[in-house]
């Protein structure tokens, strides 16, 4: 059942999102302005379903090499719930990482998560790129965290920003022109080179996770209507919760038409719902 929306960027379960975060937690959630409370996965999707979201993109990473930690895939595939979508992740910098997520392709997930900056991959490094020719080859989208990090912000660490740089996804869309690749966050602050590259390439999508609406910045609504088809709601839960997206996207100067594009349409064709 669809219901108001399909929020596309979803973090869950919490507490092994939270495991994840380590010495980055504080700050990722001063960095946020939020609070976690540890709730039972299905209790929660109760409460956001009672807001209209009805189906959720469920997103692991797998940082194994170069931070020493993962949310494992194991989390994702065995919630027993309809309403979650589930993806998977696969460790770019492993050597057997084709043949694991051929693997893992076998559980049929809904797509690949890759985060170039906290997985230490640069987008065009040929190891990532065995990975986007399984995607393409099995028809499985890519979400690719793109833009600034909020994990990791304000902390000494090895996390290079220019990893998430949207205008390398440019080569990676005309190397793989039938992949569907995700820009997560619309590459804020190379927010202009994400539209530019999501209207020119057709296989190019944004999703506009991360912010709530009222923060996200006006040229992305300026081109709400020629990017109609390729925005995509997503929260970013926990850190930002659906229910207060949905609530200020109602101020949003958009069409009601497109509106419904972005919080589910979009997402229904993309994903094949």
């Amino acid at each position: 059942m669809i219901g108001l929306a399909v929020d596309f960027h979803f973090h869950a379960p919490v507490k092994e999102f939270l495991d994840f975060l380590g010495e980055f937690k504080e700050p990722a959630l001063k960095y946020f302005n939020t609070k976690l409370e540890l709730k039972n996965l299905g209790t929660e999707l109760d409460v956001l379903s009672s807001f209209g979201v009805k189906n959720f993109v469920v997103l692991p990473i797998d940082a194994t090499t170069f931070l020493g930690r993962r949310i494992p895939n194991s989390a994702i595939l065995s919630i027993k719930d309809d309403r979650v979508i589930k993806f998977v992740s696969v460790d770019p910098l492993r050597q057997d990482s084709r043949e694991q997520l051929e693997a893992l392709i076998r559980e049929e997930p809904a797509g690949l998560k890759l985060h170039p900056q906290l997985q230490g991959f640069h987008p065009l490094d040929k190891r990532a790129m065995r990975l986007y020719s399984v995607c393409e080859r099995h028809g499985l989208p890519i979400v690719f965290h793109t833009g600034t990090s909020g994990i990791g912000a304000g902390v000494k660490s090895k996390i290079r920003l220019d990893n998430g740089r949207p205008i390398y996804f440019d080569e990676i869309a005309v190397n793989f022109p039938d992949l569907k690749i995700v820009l997560a966050h619309f590459g804020w602050p190379w927010t202009e080179e994400a539209l530019a590259i999501a209207q020119h390439k057709p296989n190019v999508f944004l999703d506009l996770s991360g912010w709530s609406p009222k923060y996200i910045p006006q040229q992305v609504w300026a081109y709400a209507k020629r990017l109609k088809d390729k925005l995509l709601f997503g929260s970013d839960f926990p850190l930002i919760r659906p229910e207060r997206w949905i609530e200020e996207f109602k101020s949003v100067d958009v069409p009601s038409d497109i509106k419904d594009k972005i919080l589910k349409n979009n997402a229904i064709r993309l994903l094949k719902l």
